[in-house]
């Protein structure tokens, strides 16, 4: 389950890389370090999860990054919605509430890019196996190639 929220939210930091949404806060080089840093972490999370059955801590650093994820899936969401927002507003980006925005979530960002670098300094001191984790991307299928 954690592999699956995982790939969503690596899904979710590519999206608002290539949106741009960062750069609009002022963030683009911490979303991509997110991105590579739960890249790195999803290589040995397989292994994590089956060893978490025999090793508590293992378990304890598995809980610490599910909530570490969600409050960063949380924080992505919020960007969006500012986002939005923003631009639908008369003033556009030059909006006085883009200032205050970006130093709440900047202190957010600030206080998770800790919180993840310690996960990620914990994560080295397990004896994991990495694999290759192929990303995958969800594909529509239209009407004519369904039967």
């Amino acid at each position: 389950m954690a592999e699956a929220f995982l790939q969503i939210l690596l899904d979710k930091l590519t999206s608002v890389i290539r949106e741009e949404l960062g750069l609009l806060f002022g963030f683009e080089n911490e979303f991509k370090r997110l991105s590579d840093m739960f890249s790195a972490i999803q290589e040995v999370l397989e292994d994590a999860q089956e060893k978490q059955l025999k090793d508590k801590t293992i378990k304890n650093w598995l809980k610490k990054l599910n909530v570490a994820a969600y409050d960063i899936d949380d924080i992505l969401d919020e960007c969006k919605t500012e986002a939005t927002r923003f631009e639908q507003s008369r003033l556009g980006l030059y909006h006085p509430g883009i200032i205050t925005f970006r130093h709440k979530i900047g202190k957010r960002m600030k206080e998770m890019t800790e919180k993840l670098d310690a996960i990620d300094e914990e994560r080295r001191k397990f004896p994991l196996d990495e694999r290759i984790v192929e990303r995958q991307t969800a594909r529509r299928e239209t009407g004519a190639h369904l039967k």
